[in-house]
């Protein structure tokens, strides 16, 4: 039985005489029972396609059949009936309401399936209705049982690709389209969807999956590959050989000897050298209070960052990486423990003068152009730093992004915004860069080149580097790794 038909989709877009072919001419068909995973560099067309695919988009050309009802050039109120009762949908972003707590956000899931309710002025009490037998069940699948209560700003990058999957879940739609849903996650979790994604095959349920992701290839029945917008069929043995490709070694330092090893201390680039502390970080605690569920989110943690320096923090989702980051960014207060900065208690003027900071979602302004969104942290930072800066069309030529310059963010991929975020960080050549998951949304090769881009960038100024990832290989190419468990900071050594 086929779930999903489209035939010939094209999509264009337009910015100023500038004609964007974002799909031609694409052809594809999903069954019941099979799991399809759609591949593609960054920036290839894939959200464009998924967006087409499920009614949110109108392709240029073209038609797309669901479970035999026609989507394409129908009106919205009827795209929504075809949605709710046959698409479970993950996006890449925004898959949860940010007033509903993650019990919530399921119950109106299960209540939207029985009932067909609208999202617009959704209430507490509109997802309350739902079997509390059923949430818990749901939230016991993708290992969120702990988190009932919380709201989607207290997740984690992993703890909210879990809950977006419940959501999806909660709707047992026939056909499940996932846009990126392991991008953020670590092994584990991965892991878990992708278990519950197999369960559900066996059980004559569709999904179509974008990734980057080898483990997501692995499970798929079938593999398509999407590059310019064109569609073509790719073997598992090309995937797994571009999968294997090494990552390119980071620049070799000029100031430190050939063939020096790092000390035993994480927190020195090299043995014998005295680096300046730029942050040092002492016993530092987190606790969210969550209406009498208190979530410790950082524990004792104890970290100092020297000029230079180059550390990955690895762990779990929802252990605690990304609020360590915060802290040391200086956007969170610690409930306990103590920061200083350039030997400075005080976080101000810090960013993005001296810090720059990557998120794990990009946090691009909308209504400005990327050369925009890239040039404001020059207008922002304060005066007087002798350390020369870039412009910003140089840094987005660093990281291959020139052809970008005039566009919008929302005509951009999530790894394309990822890559701007880094450019926006760099600009104004900070001592220090802090990245959370900077390479989740990219694709292995995009990736690496990426970081090596970067990493070549910082050589050169000596800056220093502290990002949390998933990416084992990349950490791996760090010269200190710790690892963070249940809020608990550990060297990984």
């Amino acid at each position: 039985m086929t779930l999903l038909c489209a035939e010939d989709l094209f999509r264009f877009y337009h910015v100023g005489d500038a004609e964007i072919r974002a799909l031609k001419g694409v052809s594809l068909k999903v069954d019941a029972g099979e799991i399809v995973a759609l591949t593609g560099p960054s920036g290839s067309g894939k959200s464009t396609l998924l967006a087409c695919l499920c009614g949110l988009d109108e392709p240029d050309g073209g038609t797309v059949d669901i479970d035999g009802r026609r989507m394409t050039r129908r009106p919205d109120a009827q795209k929504a009936a075809i949605r709710s009762s046959v698409l479970g949908i993950m996006a890449q972003r925004d898959n949860l309401f940010a007033h509903l707590s993650v019990a919530e956000n399921i119950g109106f899931a299960l209540s939207r399936r029985r009932g067909g309710a609208t999202t617009s002025g959704t209430t507490a009490a509109d997802a309350g209705g739902a079997d509390d037998a059923r949430i818990e069940d749901i939230l016991r699948s993708v290992g969120l049982s702990e988190r009932a209560r919380a709201y989607p700003a207290t997740l984690s990058g992993g703890e909210t690709a879990r809950a977006g999957l419940a959501v999806a879940l909660a709707l047992d739609a026939a056909l499940i389209v996932a846009d990126e849903p392991t991008a953020e996650v670590d092994a584990v979790t991965e892991r878990l969807i992708l278990d519950l994604l197999v369960e559900r095959s066996r059980h004559g349920r569709g999904a179509l999956i974008a990734t980057h992701s080898p483990a997501v290839e692995a499970v798929a029945t079938r593999i398509l590959h999407l590059r310019d917008g064109r569609l073509e069929t790719r073997s598992a043995e090309a995937a797994a050989a571009e999968n294997a490709t090494p990552a390119p070694a980071p620049a070799p330092r000029p100031d430190i000897a050939e063939g020096a090893q790092p000390a035993s201390r994480p927190d020195v680039l090299s043995p014998g050298e005295n680096r300046k502390a730029l942050i040092a970080a002492e016993s530092l605690s987190r606790t969210y209070d969550l209406g009498g569920d208190p979530v410790h989110a950082v524990e004792n943690a104890s970290l100092t960052l020297r000029q230079g320096a180059r550390i990955a923090v690895t762990g779990p989702s929802g252990s605690g990486k990304s609020t360590l980051l915060r802290i040391l960014a200086g956007l969170e207060v610690p409930s306990s423990g103590a920061v200083t900065w350039f030997g400075n208690p005080s976080a101000e003027a810090l960013r993005p003068r001296r810090i720059g900071v990557v998120f794990q979602e990009p946090s691009l302004i909308p209504s400005l152009s990327v050369l925009e969104n890239v040039a404001l942290p020059l207008q922002l930072a304060a005066a007087g730093s002798n350390r020369p800066h870039l412009t910003a069309a140089q840094a987005l030529d660093l990281l291959s992004l020139s052809d970008l310059a005039d566009k919008l963010p929302d005509e951009l991929s999530g790894g394309q915004m990822q890559r701007v975020a880094f450019a926006r960080a760099l600009v104004t050549n900070p001592e220090i860069i802090l990245a959370d998951e900077p390479t989740g949304q990219l694709d292995q090769p995009t990736g690496r080149a990426v970081m090596h881009a970067v990493l070549e960038a910082l050589d050169a100024n000596d800056t220093a580097l502290l990002m949390t990832t998933h990416d084992a290989r990349l950490a791996a190419t760090m010269a200190a790794q710790y690892h963070m468990d249940h809020g608990h900071l550990a060297d990984a050594a």
